[in-house]
Parts: structure tokens; C-alpha cells; sequence
């Protein structure tokens, strides 16, 4: 029997493997929450954006109705919503006749004059849990009621309005 002191031994190539793996796994999980976090706040940073829109376009409809005036109505149906805010929101490129989307930079807003439509390009930061969509388009249009013999008697009659709407997406 020998008693001499054993030797420090050091970690096997096959422990190092092990932990790379854990490692690596480990890795891809947060990547993926990182990139599911980055698309819902760009999602979200777009409906706030959008929501202030709706917010400048509604104190101009009624700004209209107060003063009785349907042809400012009118004015405002297809017009660049960005127009009604203080600030651009970041990433606005201006107004364009026949834009072409593959030449514009992701994360960005422009406007077709075409179309009389806003639409958002969304990045590509796509995760195994969450898709975000290409692009949203949004218009400034008439919000149209029912004819009268669609609505139920007794119906108070409202004029019509006008809204910023999500054409796609």
C-alpha cells in the first residue's frame, strides 16, 4: 500500500463537453427571449405611435364638429397621419410616390401617397415564440354607419367621422 499524496487531477475533455453543451443551450434560450422582447417592444412602440395618431386625427375631427364644418372632414380622409403630430416618430422617411420597400431600411415609417396610406416596416428580429409581422398600413378614413333600416328604431342619428385604420396586418 502506498502512501503517497495524490495528484490534483483536472477536469476530463468529456466534462469540458458537458458543460460547452449546457453552456450552448443555455446560450440559444436567451437569445430567443432576447430577441421575443426586442419584436413586442417594437410592437408596442408602433401602437403607441399609432395610438398618438389617432389621439392628434380625433382632436381634429372634433375641432371640425365643433365648428360645423364637414368639409374639413373631407380634408382630412387620406392624408399622412404623421402631418398631425408635434415630433416625427423615429425612423419616419417622408412621403412617397411608388416607394420601393426593399431599398428602405427595416424599423422604419414612410408614407404612400399612392396607396394614402402609413405603413410601418417591421425588423426582422423573429424568435421560435413570436412572429412579427412584415409591415402595418394604416388610413385615414371615413368611418361609415349603417344605413337607417339597419339600425333598430329609435336610434339616435350620428354623423359620420372620420379614423385612422390598420388596412392590414
Amino acid at each position: 500500500m502506498s502512501f503517497l499524496p495524490r495528484r490534483p487531477r483536472g477536469a476530463s475533455l468529456f466534462e469540458f463537453a458537458i458543460v460547452g453543451c449546457v453552456i450552448a443551450v443555455l446560450s440559444g434560450v436567451l437569445l430567443n427571449q432576447v430577441l421575443r422582447y426586442q419584436a413586442e417592444a417594437e410592437v408596442a412602440g408602433v401602437r403607441l405611435h399609432v395610438e398618438h395618431m389617432r389621439t392628434a386625427l380625433r382632436s381634429r375631427v372634433l375641432e371640425a364638429g365643433i365648428a360645423g364644418n364637414p368639409e374639413a372632414l373631407r380634408q382630412l380622409v387620406g392624408t399622412n397621419p404623421v402631418t398631425f403630430l408635434q415630433t416625427m416618430p423615429p425612423g419616419y422617411l417622408g412621403e412617397f410616390d411608388y416607394p420601393q420597400t426593399a431599398d428602405l431600411p427595416m424599423g422604419s415609417w414612410y408614407f404612400d401617397r399612392k396607396q394614402q396610406s402609413l405603413v410601418y416596416l417591421f425588423r426582422r428580429n423573429k424568435s421560435f415564440t413570436f412572429d412579427v409581422p412584415e409591415r402595418w398600413s394604416f388610413r385615414v378614413e371615413f368611418i361609415r354607419l349603417p344605413t337607417d333600416n339597419a339600425k333598430p328604431p329609435g336610434t339616435p342619428v350620428t354623423p359620420n367621422g372620420v379614423a385612422l385604420i390598420q388596412v392590414d396586418g
